[in-house]
């Protein structure tokens, strides 16, 4: 029995339901689908698609239902007055079948990828709103017509309840499907996406088929889409690279960390970097060129060469001013390294320092000048036990002349320390 007297169904319970003209009685088709509008926190039902005995489907609104009853349908008022169109949505409308019915959501509460089996509505009188996402099994024997022999089974064999697996409008977010769900996939998901820590988006990535992974890398602003490949394993780092339109990906490359940028250029055909290096701007493609030359155990070819510097002699006032220009632009600035006139590594000063202290002090008056620092062709487990020894997060990296050619995170240290445990993981996923 279709129950619409109660206060939740589910989508399956009004698809296939029989659509009457109330002023004639004489039907006029079945729920073919029903469409809804994003443009309230839950999507509300606006509208129905009904497949008439042409087999033609026409869309009629929502407004037009008089009547929802459990074993006979829904009825409709002044259907003769009615524009039958042909399916024609407005520009927030989506059909919730077609959208939702067996395609894959992220679960932003769980961030991970599921399936939907059905849709769980609220009905208030005629009104309906999608509340819930069915991604249980239930949802789908439900669909088959076998849930209640597939319960009385589980009952007879064992004491275990099936339940519906719901989760909350709220906490899923549409991946990119089929021609027509678009306009929902571009307007909600990377909004809510861009709250999620880009190793939680990559997570959600490694799951997806290339081009839904591709998708959602486009609509997402272009720091938060490359701190996003960024995290993902190297294989598919290099499939995006390939893939992605070269602009794109330049405008990208030209956001990430620059080892970070070097991991991936190191692994890419020697004719794609090149591509690339001709629309990077040069100084990129000179700081990439130059790790790329080091070996790859020693501290150079991890480095990072983003990094504030100031002078010695300036005042902490000065100093916070161009911490302050260059930290947008730079990925690591709590820690600022203090030069000397030949521009050799004398000391460094964190941020909190700099925000705390008088600015008419002078850098060299309070800067650290014993500082724990690796030279370019330390090897990277001598640099693992730098950071063990000393528990700093960043370590400096001098040339021979003691001058500051870049920074080593601990995450980059460690990761290159147990790379082939990295390699191993990524090779199983």
């Amino acid at each position: 029995m279709n129950n619409l007297t109660k206060k939740f169904i589910f989508l399956y319970e009004i698809i296939n339901l029989p659509v009457i003209d109330a002023l004639t009685g004489k039907k006029i088709g079945r729920i073919f689908d029903l469409a809804a509008t994003l443009k309230e926190m839950y999507p509300k039902v606006t509208g129905l698609i009904v497949r008439n005995k042409k087999n033609k489907k026409i869309y009629l609104p929502w407004s037009s239902v008089k009547m929802m009853v459990e074993e006979k349908g829904i009825f409709i008022d002044n259907f003769l007055t009615l524009v039958q169109n042909q399916i024609q949505l407005s520009e927030n409308e989506i059909l919730l079948k077609e959208t939702f019915w067996d395609k894959q959501i992220v679960d932003i509460h769980g961030s991970k990828v599921v399936r939907i089996n059905d849709l769980h509505l609220l009905k208030e009188g005629l009104s309906l709103w999608v509340v819930h996402m069915d991604i249980g099994i239930t949802g789908l024997l439900r669909r088959l017509g076998v849930s209640k022999i597939f319960e009385f089974i589980v009952k007879l064999v064992s004491s275990y309840e099936v339940e519906d697996r719901l989760i909350s409008w709220k906490h899923v977010q549409p991946i990119n499907g089929p021609i027509g769900t678009d306009a929902l996939s571009l307007k909600i998901h990377h909004s809510k996406l861009a709250e999620l820590h880009p190793a939680d988006i990559a997570d959600i990535l490694i799951d997806l088929g290339t081009e839904e992974r591709l998708n959602i890398l486009k609509s997402m602003d272009k720091v938060t889409a490359a701190n996003t490949i960024q995290e993902l394993p190297l294989k598919i780092r290099l499939q995006v690279a390939e893939l992605l339109d070269q602009k794109l990906l330049v405008e990208i490359i030209s956001e990430m960390a620059i080892d970070e940028a070097v991991d991936l250029f190191s692994q890419m055909p020697i004719k794609k970097m090149n591509q690339l290096f001709t629309r990077l701007p040069p100084e990129k493609v000179t700081q990439i060129s130059n790790l790329l030359g080091h070996a790859n155990d020693i501290a150079g070819s991890i480095m990072n060469t983003d990094f504030i510097c100031i002078r010695q002699t300036s005042t902490a006032a000065e100093a916070l001013e161009k911490t302050k220009k260059e930290s947008n632009r730079k990925k690591e600035s709590y820690y600022i390294y203090v030069l000397d006139d030949s521009d050799a590594l004398v000391g460094v000063v964190t941020l909190q320092q700099l925000l705390t202290i008088s600015g008419e002090k002078i850098v060299s008056e309070f800067m650290r000048k014993r500082i724990a620092k690796v030279k370019i062709k330390t090897k990277i487990k001598d640099v693992a036990e730098v950071f063990y020894k000393y528990d700093f997060t960043v370590v400096p990296v001098i040339d021979k002349l003691g001058k500051i050619q870049g920074i080593i995170t601990m995450k980059d240290a460690f990761e290159s320390v147990f790379h082939q445990i990295r390699k191993e993981t990524e090779q199983t996923q």
